[in-house]
């Protein structure tokens, strides 16, 4: 087995409200950040009455634009593309700005559409999202940009409207006008129409939007990525968001989670509820990646697979033996589960869930013994691998966790991120991990030469006889403790 190493690739995105500069390795279908910074330019402000960009912003965006030339150069990243978005687009000194910008980077910058936009993010999305279906809108400062995703019938172009912070607030001032502005331009899009599935909403707006929305909920797990919200939940989000532009306690309570985007989260929360009054889509999904993330795909020619399995090997940065162990020990644990229909909604989508825990399974073979468990959790249920729900990323850390700890007890506030269901089976799956890496050494090729299965009312272990040394007292102790779990009994047996 080859691994395949990652490549390095960096995204300028100069947007309407920031110019920010990320750099990504990159391997197979799974994306990982290792550079990311951004500078509040502005460009935009003032664009829909002047016409023009913000000249502080401008500076603000050119000064940033050599800052990034000169850190790619020193990190040796050769490979990055540069676009610019809706306030370029719109103003009518953008070609000049284009042509400035340019030249300190010293290549052309690409001017993105608002068709561009849509199917970036779009495209973004679909490489962080395990089979989307609904409506991607990706809020910048200037415009939104919404396009069907997924299996929806409609129509596949995108459509960009002006609906961006920066440009509502140059002409509008009050909610209810603000509103009804909103609502109108909702009501005639098409997109939005008979639209069904979920709205993945992009944008560093709406991200701000989403960690209120776990400060208000007390939810435990701040991970934005995957994060979903309900149309109550939004609902009362923009209560306060609303209130804030009169009420001084609400406007302290906006400006501690995030001061500079503090006077747009009104105009944020006001589109995201009118976005699922306006449609019939079941709810909100935070999606971490946009149109960066598809620009990339374009540029490294990315495949589309599951990116899950690629970016547990790249985060925990697994070698050839690694990986070889995990695929050997999800083979080796599979028959002795029974699938449950409750789990994830289908068998193919529970048995990916397994596979990844057991992808992770020595992941955490480095650390000290006395916090293993807790520090292997912890990176299985925060890691920036994509593809995942947060039930899917907490039955995954769990399952760690108990690998590593026959009693693991993870905080008390994570017990709701699963069902009972998920729960029990994380701990089935942890179990039998914990018995497949005690027998096998963490080996793949020991563990293939092996059969773990149901016999019966007992979960019987079946070595070869060359293997029957390995066997030990620590193996038949831990097939009790997997075969209690699964209530039956234990036995094994030498071929």
């Amino acid at each position: 087995m080859t691994i395949q190493q990652p490549r390095q690739a960096g995204i300028i995105d100069i947007g309407s409200n920031s110019v920010r500069l990320v750099i990504c390795d990159v391997l197979g279908a799974s994306i990982l950040q290792s550079f990311n910074e951004k500078v509040m330019a502005g460009l935009g402000e003032g664009l829909t009455k002047t016409g023009h960009l913000s000249p502080q912003g401008v500076e603000a965006a050119l000064k940033a634009l050599s800052r990034y030339r000169a850190i790619l150069k020193a990190l040796n990243v050769d490979t990055y593309e540069a676009v610019a978005t809706a306030a370029v687009r719109m103003a009518q000194d953008g070609p000049d700005f284009l042509k400035q910008a340019g030249k300190i980077l010293n290549r052309p910058v690409r001017l993105l559409s608002g068709e561009d936009e849509a199917h970036l993010s779009a495209r973004g999305v679909d490489l962080s999202i395990h089979n989307p279906v609904g409506v991607i809108g990706d809020l910048g400062g200037s415009s939104l940009e919404l396009k069907r995703i997924g299996l929806s019938n409609g129509p596949k172009m995108g459509e960009s409207l002006m609906l961006g912070p920066l440009a509502l607030g140059d002409i509008v001032s009050e909610p209810k006008e603000l509103r009804k502005r909103v609502r109108d331009a909702l009501k005639a899009c098409e997109v939005l129409k008979d639209a069904k599935g979920r709205f993945y909403a992009v944008g560093g707006a709406w991200r701000a939007f989403g960690r209120l929305v776990m400060e208000l909920e007390r939810y435990p797990l701040h991970v934005l990525q995957g994060y979903q919200i309900n149309e109550g939940q939004v609902a009362r989000a923009a209560k306060l968001c609303v209130d804030s532009l009169t009420n001084a306690a609400a406007r302290q309570q906006i400006e501690a989670l995030d001061k500079r985007r503090a006077k747009y989260f009104p105009m944020a929360a006001i589109l995201m509820e009118e976005v699922l009054t306006q449609s019939a889509l079941e709810g909100v999904t935070i999606s971490a990646t946009g149109v960066r993330e598809g620009v990339l795909h374009e540029l490294l020619k990315m495949n589309l697979d599951d990116p899950l399995t690629d970016g547990i090997i790249a985060y925990a940065r697994l070698d050839q033996n690694q990986i070889a162990f995990g695929r050997a020990l999800h083979d080796f644990i599979a028959p002795a589960l029974i699938p449950q229909p409750d789990l994830f909604g289908s068998p193919a989508a529970d048995i990916r869930i397994e596979k990844a825990a057991c992808m992770m399974a020595d992941s955490a073979g480095r650390y000290h013994p006395d916090h293993r468990a807790e520090m292997a959790y912890d990176q299985a249920l925060r890691a920036p691998y994509l593809g995942v729900s947060h039930p899917e990323r907490a039955m995954i850390a769990y399952a760690i966790g108990c690998r590593y700890e026959k009693d693991f007890k993870r905080p008390p506030e994570h017990a709701g991120l699963t069902t009972d269901a998920q729960t029990d089976r994380a701990r089935q799956v942890g179990l039998l991990m914990r018995l497949g890496a005690v027998f096998s050494g963490r080996s793949g090729p020991i563990l293939k030469r092996a059969a773990l299965r149901r016999v019966g009312d007992a979960l019987e272990l079946e070595v070869d006889r060359k293997d029957a040394n390995m066997i030990s007292e620590t193996v038949e102790r831990r097939l009790s403790q997997a075969a209690s779990q699964l209530k039956l009994k234990w036995r094994t047996s030498v071929r």
